[in-house]
């Protein structure tokens, strides 16, 4: 034990010894390190953007400074998001934020409050940029920085507007009810338990687009409870008017399901 207490003694006076006579030198090396992390961190996410700059996408944000794409005017920061609203072979088509922030955080902070999805954020003339000045627009920082959303999101914020699924609408062979065309709307902004009312009344009317609508919902639980066995039953009466959805749902559902029975 009084060995152990004695190495350890020794092991910090050698340790202390060692940090005080190279202290400068360890002080410079970790300064070095931290620069070159930095720097590294700085390079992979550029070679990210030039990346994406290169195949961009419907939705990506584009952020831009205005301020970099007149060289003939004294330089002023003004900083915007823009979205891509479209992309062909030559050229993208973005719609461009119609608020200028003065410094990058506040844009960072823009997207992250979800100002994105405020109504009229955005100017309603699309612009079109050629997808061969891009590259240019980033090297002068008139473009600095491009993102991809994960699903909805970028930094945390929502950026665009999560797609709805959408009911079969169909050509009809004769008039649709209203009920069943109030429904569809209904759902498709994702007012489900509205939908589910008007699907219903549709029901009562005969309509079978109105019978197959209820009983997807009523299969999944959109808009209520979830209750398979009258779901089956609508999609057999769907499918005695002929419906085709109908039948292909019921036979993809019925082997080994107890709702059938």
């Amino acid at each position: 034990m009084n060995k152990l207490i004695a190495g350890l003694f020794v092991s910090h006076d050698i340790i202390s010894r060692f940090l005080i006579r190279f202290k400068h030198g360890l002080m410079i090396t970790c300064l070095l390190g931290i620069i070159a992390y930095f720097w590294q961190q700085q390079v992979q996410q550029t070679a990210q953007y030039q990346r994406l700059l290169l195949d961009p996408q419907t939705d990506d944000l584009i952020l831009i400074d205005l301020g970099r794409f007149d060289a003939n005017r004294v330089y002023q920061a003004q900083f915007r998001i823009t979205q891509v609203i479209a992309t062909s072979e030559d050229t993208i088509t973005v719609k461009q934020g119609r608020y200028t922030y003065g410094r990058k955080r506040d844009i960072k902070r823009a997207i992250q409050l979800d100002n994105l999805m405020i109504d009229n954020y955005f100017d309603p003339d699309p612009i079109e940029w050629p997808r061969a000045a891009l590259t240019d627009y980033f090297a002068r920082n008139a473009i600095y920085a491009i993102h991809r959303p994960n699903d909805i999101y970028v930094m945390g914020g929502i950026v665009k507007q999560r797609a709805l699924p959408r009911l079969h609408v169909p050509v009809a062979k004769y008039r649709l009810s209203p009920d069943n065309q109030r429904g569809i709307a209904h759902y498709q902004v994702g007012e489900l338990s509205e939908a589910r009312e008007a699907f219903a009344a549709a029901v009562h009317k005969d309509d079978h687009w109105g019978q197959y609508n209820l009983a997807t919902m009523l299969l999944e639980g959109e808009g209520g409870e979830a209750d398979p066995a009258q779901a089956i039953a609508l999609l057999r009466q769907a499918a005695a008017h002929g419906n085709h959805k109908a039948l292909t749902l019921l036979d993809t559902l019925c082997p080994g399901n107890t709702a059938c029975d």
